[in-house]
């Protein structure tokens, strides 16, 4: 379920930058309109929280600094005939130092934090999604198609004779190789479609808003590409790919999973180096021809 933290992490700069900015006066309206009753410092922590996060370091100290000028010109307003400035100077740098502390820490805990949530969801050695990535981009992608009715197809491909190049090569050139698959896929496939090593030798591929014929061409031509690459480097392998084109949401990610898995778990038991392609809607599956 999105939250506004979901929402505010894909916004603008300049828009965090100017949403801080009008928290910043907000809290100086109610400090103004409230008097000496409360005290607005600590409350001003939020905006530059939110510049610092949401934005950058630079945005962050420009809030640290902007939410100081103004924490100073409200008490300057409240306390106007009873102020010491020098007080007011020595409390002004002490509210700086600390916002610009603040920000500088949050922007930092937050690339650390975002690195290890992407090395999370990411397979070390080709850097596509793991299992784990997948099956959260998988979910998002499952609740927008039951939402807007979107088709989608998902593939499971499998490298055959895989085990032959690690046994006569060496481990080192099964790992290239699956480096070299991974990226074929990225660079062929649509930046909207997500990549995944599920394990081993096994990929999955999900094109969002992929139907029947889309689906079709589009691993006409991956499987092209890949057998091309394979052949450049002399690798004696092929590809077995189960390919399912779901015009009806899966109850599942597991079910589609299945499905994709178990087609391309046909093709290799059948003759390999093949693309099965069927078509899936809700009640079972139909053949699509090549």
């Amino acid at each position: 379920m999105k939250t506004i933290f979901n929402i505010l992490d894909k916004r603008s700069f300049s828009l965090i930058w100017w949403l801080s900015i009008i928290l910043v006066l907000i809290i100086a309206a109610v400090d103004i309109a409230a008097g000496i009753y409360i005290v607005s410092g600590p409350f001003l922590v939020l905006p530059v929280l939110l510049a610092s996060w949401y934005g950058s370091k630079r945005s962050g100290i420009l809030s640290a600094v902007f939410a100081t000028a103004v924490w100073v010109i409200t008490r300057k307003v409240i306390n106007s005939n009873n102020i010491n400035p020098e007080i007011l100077i020595y409390d002004g740098i002490s509210y700086l130092t600390a916002y610009s502390m603040l920000a500088i820490i949050t922007t930092n805990f937050r690339s650390v934090h975002r690195a290890e949530v992407v090395a999370a969801d990411t397979d070390n050695l080709t850097s596509v999604l793991n299992l784990r990535g997948f099956y959260t981009e998988f979910a998002n992608e499952l609740l927008r198609s039951i939402r807007y009715k979107h088709i989608f197809s998902l593939a499971y491909l499998d490298i055959d004779n895989f085990k032959k190049i690690n046994d006569s090569l060496g481990h080192s050139s099964g790992d290239k190789l699956l480096v070299d698959v991974a990226e074929c896929l990225k660079i062929t496939l649509r930046a909207t479609d997500s990549v995944a090593r599920l394990g081993g030798d096994e990929f999955a591929c999900l094109l969002p808003e992929t139907g029947t014929e889309a689906a079709r061409k589009a691993f006409s031509k991956l499987k092209v590409s890949l057998l091309k690459r394979m052949e450049s480097h002399k690798w004696t392998v092929t590809f077995s790919i189960g390919l399912v084109t779901f015009e009806v949401p899966p109850e599942d990610i597991k079910q589609a999973i299945k499905i994709a898995d178990e087609l391309m778990y046909h093709v290799k038991e059948c003759q390999k180096n093949n693309i099965a392609h069927r078509i899936w809607d809700g009640k079972g599956i139909r053949d699509a021809h090549f």
